[in-house]
């Protein structure tokens, strides 16, 4: 079995990027692209506000034209070449007049991959990564993570776990075993002797990919690193890998786990040995890596509208604006099966679904991590458990994109039209949901 590289992602952007078709005044451009960048023509795209939808065929620059105003929409391709595929997901396309790029991929090759455990693949963070033939049998594992350090820097964190996957899939059994346990009030059933719960594992630092925008340089990267307490003359590497018209990319290391080179060696044996070996030489890393600018998040506030198109956990198509219509004020909770507070509020939850409903309102949840059938199913075992009975959808990564989450769980109260009452609320807390519910069912609702 190949080695795969992970992925945890906390949140995802919306796939909507700049590009550089020329715009008349007051209109939007859906330039669509296959995989080497080159137009694609014939291609339907539809153009959708809250009112209406628009349809548009892309022509031989691979750009269809679409003369509105700045406003809120969302694109997604309706009718695709022979040749081709892709999703029917709506994305949301920047607020002001811009060009936004939708690739499409050749059936049974790119489109694939996504199921392609060797391959991570984001568009809305400009990252793909598809694992070189140099690390497909590495005796340890290479972790991809990412962050916003701060609006427009994007960090693209590489690490090495000490660890064979095998032994990892015990100890992260185990560790479930034990917050399971945990939340339900129980006694571990984890073997606190169980030599893979013993030793654990270790994470050492790799790479960090850094995209900045604004033009910004080193010098602005460094002073932001220092204030969340790093000392720049640590990094052994900076070094500018690439740019394009707004952001500039950056490869950075941190020197002193080379100084800690013998205690490493007698502990982890071989696999220092491979750790270093990868730490000298990025480029083994970096032959499968692509980056490109990201569309940076734009979080939701009061006033803006959530809107959505996914299904249930049973598979059944759903649209938000049909749920939404359904009652006076909508409490919508994404969650995640792997987040203990997410999972320790579900009983409550339940119980105020309940309430809700003789109030003319509802709670609907979104689970991030049931995209696939797998997710999904650990999702209704936990509802069951937790005897919550409420609508629960799959929360895609163009509903995490466009609502930019970056933490579990996260809770939006919005109208019968989608429209948001209140800024988002973070955090467990259904006593807090309960008050900012009856805040808003004093406003004058639609």
């Amino acid at each position: 079995m190949k080695k795969t590289v992970a992925l945890i992602l906390m949140l995802c952007l919306m796939l909507a990027v700049p590009g550089t078709a020329a715009l008349a005044d007051g209109g939007y451009r859906v330039r669509v692209v296959n995989e080497d960048g080159s137009p694609v023509e014939g291609v339907t795209v539809q153009f959708c506000s809250d009112e209406q939808c628009l349809v548009g065929m892309t022509d031989a620059d691979g750009v269809a034209a679409f003369d509105e105003p700045a406003g809120s929409y969302t694109v997604h391709v309706l009718k695709v070449p022979d040749g081709y595929e892709t999703d029917a997901a709506a994305y949301p396309v920047p607020e002001t007049p811009d060009t936004v790029v939708l690739t499409l991929y050749a059936a049974g090759s790119a489109a694939a991959e996504e199921e392609d455990p060797d391959v991570i693949d984001v568009p809305p963070l400009g990252l793909y990564y598809k694992t070189p033939e140099a690390l497909e049998n590495l005796k340890g594992q290479v972790f991809v993570d990412y962050d916003f350090l701060d609006d427009g820097v994007l960090d693209i964190s590489v690490q090495y776990l000490a660890v064979s996957e095998t032994d990892m899939d015990a100890y992260m059994a185990l560790y479930r075993a034990s917050e399971e346990a945990s939340v339900n009030g129980e006694e571990s059933p984890a073997d606190p002797e169980h030599p893979v719960w013993l030793s654990g594992y270790e994470i050492l630092p790799l790479y960090d990919f850094v995209i900045i925008n604004d033009n910004r340089g080193e010098e602005e990267l460094r002073a932001l690193l220092g204030t969340f307490g790093f000392d720049s003359t640590a990094f052994c590497t900076f070094i500018e890998i690439g740019s394009d018209e707004d952001n500039r990319f950056f490869l950075i290391q941190f020197a002193e786990i080379l100084e800690q080179a013998d205690e490493l060696t007698s502990r982890l044996g071989g696999f220092f040995d491979e750790y270093e070996t990868l730490f000298r030489d990025p480029s083994l890393f970096r032959s499968g890596l692509k980056l490109s600018a990201p569309a940076w998040p734009t979080p939701k506030k009061t006033g803006d509208v959530l809107s959505f198109r996914t299904t249930d956990l049973d598979g059944n198509a759903i649209d938000s604006a049909e749920v939404f219509s359904a009652a006076r004020i909508t409490v919508v909770n994404c969650w995640a099966t792997w987040c203990g507070p997410c999972r320790a509020e579900l009983p409550e939850l339940g119980k105020m679904a309940k309430e809700l409903e003789e109030q003319g309102c509802q709670l609907v949840g979104l689970c991030v991590d049931a995209m696939d059938d797998d997710g999904a199913e650990t999702a209704v075992q936990l509802l069951r458990d937790a005897n919550a009975s409420y609508l629960n959808l799959r929360c895609t990564e163009e509903i995490e994109a466009d609502t930019s989450l970056n933490a579990y769980p996260t809770t939006f109260f919005v109208d019968s039209e989608g429209r948001l009452l209140a800024d988002p609320f973070e955090g467990a807390s259904p006593a807090a949901y309960r008050a900012m519910l009856a805040d808003c069912l004093a406003k004058d609702l639609p």
